[in-house]
């Protein structure tokens, strides 16, 4: 079988996102509300998200030039955040406020989803989410580009502090998240989602 082999020094921005963006699949998405500085509620989807340890996660935000998206500003401010699980119900919703507004502009009037007060934090939750995770800022970073020329991504560190879950995703006895009955959206390259399908497997030792 014929390999390819692709030096980054001698390629395009554009194609080395291409290729990671197309090879690290899937991609858990951050649903994310925070405060906006006129206190209305931003709703947006990110994926470049993951879990580090069992109660940090981190989140990168790409900027648009110098341009530095709203829910890390607010984060930064507020130091606090609801990380929300996408699940297969709910991904029309959110590709809707996936959509670039002024700010202060609240992507809920894009929706018909409803808002539900936290438990530790200020930031209201989306009570349609099956899972929700009320988070306070720990660390963030400044992430360079490719060439080391110029600021690409900001990137947090969120401590979770607390969770909101629908008793119909999670077994209380056994303390599991019921994946095939949550139904997680991922991303996968370019527009495209995709759920989770458990393969059987054995370990042998």
């Amino acid at each position: 079988m014929a390999k390819l082999v692709i030096d980054f020094d001698e390629i395009n921005e554009k194609s080395r996102m291409k290729l990671v963006k197309g090879s690290v699949i899937p991609r858990p998405i951050a649903w994310i509300t925070t405060l906006n500085e006129n206190g209305s509620v931003n709703l947006a989807p990110f994926s470049y998200f993951n879990a580090v340890s069992p109660t940090l996660v981190i989140v990168s935000f790409q900027r648009n030039g110098a341009k530095q998206k709203d829910t890390f500003l607010n984060i930064t401010r507020e130091k606090e955040a609801v990380i929300h699980i996408v699940n297969k119900s709910l991904i029309e919703e959110m590709d809707r406020t996936s959509s670039p507004l002024e700010r202060n502009k609240s992507e809920l009037e894009l929706t018909h989803l409803t808002v539900s007060p936290s438990m530790k934090v200020k930031t209201p939750g989306i009570e349609e989410a099956l899972i929700r995770f009320e988070v306070v800022l720990e660390e963030s970073l400044t992430l360079k580009n490719y060439d080391k020329t110029e600021d690409e991504a900001d990137l947090v560190i969120l401590r979770v502090i607390g969770s909101v879950i629908d008793e119909t995703v999670y077994d209380s006895t056994k303390g599991y998240v019921l994946s095939d009955v949550l139904q997680p959206v991922a991303r996968l390259g370019g527009t495209e989602y995709a759920t989770i399908k458990k393969i059987p497997f054995k370990r042998e030792f």
